[in-house]
């Protein structure tokens, strides 16, 4: 029997590579900075929970692979992505990074199209020059991001899939909003809320 536990995270500024600092600014207009402040306390406090819940599980390390919302690689240049992001400040990093340094594997988990796809609409927003170009760029997202989250829910459970041995423990780290569930009967899935 394969295990799959799906872990729902909050994301970071760190966790955003290049777009963090726009998206940190956008958040702060749109919050105010002492509800920002206040509201990035809030998501250090859930990771922090988080890792003491994941250390708790008592993993098998030698077999669990670690799939990672936003990572089109594993190997040698996904734990160099782990790493650098890591260092950068990403708590979800660090905790990925913690548990491959215990001896768990990190997987290809997503779709270099697809997050290439998204990431471009998500540019478009961030470095619109004029209220009218946020605005197209706000409508043109809104018309495919539905589509799109499903198409990238759709290849992680098959990368899932494909990765996870008989036996194995697959720890995913997904976004809130994604439904990621695989569809083969022989996966059970555990949820950390």
């Amino acid at each position: 029997m394969r295990k799959l536990i799906l872990i729902k995270i909050v994301h970071t500024s760190a966790d955003m590579g290049s777009m963090g600092e726009g998206l940190l600014k956008e958040g702060m207009a749109k919050m105010g900075r002492e509800k920002w402040l206040e509201n990035q306390g809030k998501i250090e406090n859930f990771w922090d929970d988080l890792e003491k819940e994941i250390d708790g599980l008592g993993l098998d390390y030698s077999k669990t692979r670690i799939y990672q919302d936003g990572l089109p690689c594993g190997g040698e240049l996904g734990l160099k992505i782990v790493r650098e992001t890591a260092d950068k400040g990403s708590k979800n990093y660090q905790i990925v990074r913690k548990l491959i340094e215990r001896g768990a594997k990190i997987e290809a988990t997503e779709s270099p199209e697809l997050l290439r796809k998204e990431y471009e609409h998500i540019k478009a927003l961030i470095t619109a020059r004029t209220p009218e170009e946020k605005a197209d760029a706000a409508r043109n997202y809104d018309q495919i991001k539905d589509e799109l989250m499903q198409e990238r829910d759709a290849y992680i459970a098959k990368a899932i899939d494909i990765s996870l041995k008989d036996d194995e423990i697959g720890v995913l780290f997904i976004g809130a909003f994604h439904n990621v569930i695989p569809k083969s009967k022989d996966i059970e899935v555990k949820s950390l809320d």
